[in-house]
């Protein structure tokens, strides 16, 4: 049964060439969700994660998983939905939280707003020197694991385990 399903979506996959959210019709109004949800988030991974999912909705060809995302294209604020939601909840700072303006709790948050920093960035030397920020406290100040993994937190050192089974 399971391969059978399995199969089944295979072959309609295959059929797909475009898969942005525009050409399918849900039974939805996707600017009504838009709208609701483009109040709801208060910290910068939320800002982050709205960004990206404004990207891949209107800027599908420009956001990591586009065909064309690098080199990095200068794209003008005003004109890109995502750009114009970010750039006025980043505050400024140095660090690991230079797009956040202090201390934000997980030492990964502030650079869930690095792709929309980095595009911010082409045209704004200041949100290209925090984002550069960002990755550079991320890689020098924050606490390592002898394999390298990067803490979870900046005060000690933590890692999140999600077991498999």
């Amino acid at each position: 049964m399971a391969t059978t399903v399995l199969a089944a979506i295979a072959a309609i996959s295959l059929g797909f060439t475009d898969l942005s959210a525009f050409p399918f019709t849900p039974r939805f109004s996707i600017g009504s969700v838009l709208n609701a949800s483009s109040t709801l988030p208060a910290s910068s991974w939320e800002f982050g994660t709205f960004t990206e999912a404004l990207l891949e909705l209107y800027h599908p060809q420009v956001s990591v998983f586009g065909d064309t995302p690098f080199p990095v294209p200068t794209l003008q604020r005003s004109s890109v939905h995502a750009l114009s939601y970010l750039a006025p909840k980043v505050r400024l700072a140095t660090g690991f939280n230079a797009l956040t303006g202090g201390a934000e709790g997980a030492a990964g948050d502030p650079a869930s707003m690095g792709v929309g920093a980095v595009l911010l960035g082409k045209t704004d030397p200041a949100f290209a020197k925090a984002a550069n920020e960002t990755v550079q406290g991320l890689l020098t100040k924050v606490p390592r694991f002898w394999n390298g993994a990067i803490s979870h937190r900046i005060e000690a050192p933590e890692l999140w385990y999600l077991p498999l089974f």
